[in-house]
């Protein structure tokens, strides 16, 4: 039976939020530390007497590292846990800076980077799969999106204090800065972070029975839902590899002229920028889940189409359309965490960080090759010209175009095996009404009870004991399992929700449905409260658990 229980000891609880904010903690430093060489760029062509297409290789090889160990890193978390494999990270980036401070010829140099993409491809993802033990379902998408957006303050702690003790202290003092805030990431992780708020939880394994890493990796790579996060995470964040990881500041200040002050200035805008289209990607992603790609896809056209008008301005573009670009390639990295949605969904938590780590390889995979391409173009063309980076900047419309190709043949796969297991797919002009619809019925139902209109749609499912239960719509879930969606009449009470009870218990027994958490959306506040009490009154009158989320959704009767 996949049930879980109603209330979980420490699920969405203040020491819930002291994990996230530690585990929010070590990605930001984790960013500062990848981004820390893209703001050293120019200085590193000095000390190490190099052209564009060498210095482009230390991030390349950083982010190669970075690509290459993300499914490792899965794994790994997904057998020894999130804390050693966050604290091991920490420790591996703190060496790495180290050896890079301490470096003066190519070599030793980018044996560091080594060390430091290493390091930060044992972050993200482990913290992904951390998340779902400590919070309710319906938080994790934003959660998700809040870590990966806020995270990115990490750019401005290399834009602007690295960058400073680098202009005012030099090469080693900065690194070296840099090398002990994630020797005290280690300690904190450490000492502090735990895994989920029970032992056990870590375990779980979303009933599919403990696998060798080769058929972990096997099952991970050929699952369409994993290959979909993959493209989709490819087309939106390789727009920020490419632009804040290494080509940022060679671009702005090489290329177009412009001071440190203003690229420092467009920067830090571009972490600012991205918060509100986090906001908007979680709560599209949790309301339109059978129509992720098309979010995604819209949201990496933010950064398309000012790409395109910046590339065919003639001249050197001015601030204000830099700052329209900056903002546009900030839209289009939240679309990224959307993949992490999709296969969050279809995954067993068994193999959660493997598939994560596979998402994550897609967006560094094609900005490490992007950023390589690029140092190429601009070496070919005789160097930091506006004219080699307007033709180097161009290869980004190659890239993006392969990642789009990819994502819809991914999800026409995905698509046909929910269909087969009983998920209905509208087209999504319906979901765009809806959810117009959504923003007005408050309005009607204050007007007039009888001005919502006719019923929702019905759908009768049945149980393994012959039991026809009538639900609203089944919809990808968590760890594989699907989400049955119920919406109650307008008047119940506590005998309505008795019954009611039994329905959800049937449907999340019946092994054959693959129904593993019920979701009640309810028309208000005060309805959602009630409904919430009455449920949680009954199961504990029957001592029986079961994984539900009770919200507040209007919508068209």
């Amino acid at each position: 039976m996949r049930v879980e229980g109603t209330t979980r000891a420490g699920v969405d609880s203040p020491r819930a939020w002291a994990m996230w904010a530690i585990a929010l903690a070590a990605y930001t430093v984790a960013v500062m530390q990848r981004s820390s060489f893209g703001v050293a760029s120019v200085e590193a062509a000095e000390r190490f007497d190099s052209g564009a297409s060498l210095v482009s290789l230390f991030v390349v090889v950083q982010m190669l590292t970075y690509a290459g160990m993300q499914i490792p890193a899965g794994i790994l978390a997904d057998r020894l846990g999130t804390r050693t494999v966050l604290a091991t990270g920490a420790v591996l980036m703190c060496i790495g800076q180290v050896d890079l401070a301490l470096s003066t010829n190519i070599g030793s140099a980018i044996i560091g980077r080594i060390f430091v993409g290493a390091g930060d491809a044992l972050t993200f993802g482990p913290i992904l799969r951390m998340l779902p033990a400590w919070f309710s379902p319906a938080r994790v998408p934003l959660l998700n999106q809040s870590i990966g957006i806020l995270g990115q303050s990490g750019q401005i702690l290399s834009a602007i204090p690295f960058a400073a003790v680098l202009g005012a202290a030099g090469w080693t003092p900065a690194f070296a800065s840099a090398a002990a805030v994630s020797a005290v990431i280690a300690l904190v992780v450490a000492a502090i972070l735990r895994n989920a708020p029970q032992p056990e939880r870590a375990e779980q394994s979303g009933g599919e029975p403990a696998l060798s890493v080769a058929e972990q990796l096997h099952r991970v790579v050929r699952d369409p839902a994993s290959q979909l996060g993959f493209w989709l995470h490819w087309t939106c964040a390789f727009w920020s590899s490419v632009f804040a990881l290494m080509w940022a500041y060679p671009y702005l200040m090489g290329g177009l002229g412009y001071s440190q002050s203003v690229a420092s200035g467009l920067m830090s805008l571009f972490v600012v920028a991205g918060i509100p289209f986090a906001l908007l990607a979680s709560g599209l992603s949790s309301r339109a889940v059978l129509h992720r790609t098309s979010i995604a896809v819209s949201l990496s056209l933010l950064a398309m189409v000012p790409w395109l008008v910046v590339t065919l301005w003639p001249g050197i573009p001015p601030v204000w359309m830099l700052a329209i670009l900056v903002i546009g390639i900030a839209a289009a990295g939240p679309g990224s965490s959307i993949g992490f949605d999709v296969t969050r969904t279809a995954s067993p938590r068994s193999r959660a960080g493997a598939a994560s780590g596979m998402v994550i390889v897609g967006g560094f995979a094609a900005g490490l090759l992007n950023i390589q391409v690029i140092g190429f173009v601009v070496d070919a063309l005789g160097g930091y010209s506006e004219r080699a980076f307007r033709w180097a900047m161009a290869t980004q419309f190659v890239f993006w175009a392969i990642g789009l190709v990819g994502a819809f043949h991914a999800r026409a796969r995905a698509r046909a095996i929910n269909a087969a297991r009983g998920v209905r797919h509208p087209h999504l002009v319906t979901v765009v009404g809806r959810e117009v619809t959504n923003l007005l019925v408050s309005w009607r139902i204050l007007r007039s009870p009888d001005a919502i209109g006719p019923a929702i749609g019905h759908l009768d499912v049945t149980t393994e004991d012959g039991r026809v239960v009538g639900i609203a719509a089944v919809l990808p879930g968590t760890g594989g399992q699907l989400t049955a969606i119920d919406v109650p009449p307008l008047e119940t009470d506590a005998a309505f929700w008795a019954s009611r009870v039994d329905d959800y218990l049937a449907l999340v027994s019946s092994d054959d449905l693959e129904i593993g958490a019920v979701e009640v959306r309810c028309e208000d506040a005060a309805t959602t409260r009630a409904v919430r009490g009455w449920i949680a009154d009954e199961l504990a009158r029957r001592g029986a658990t079961l994984a539900h989320e009770v919200t507040t959704r209007h919508h068209r009767r």
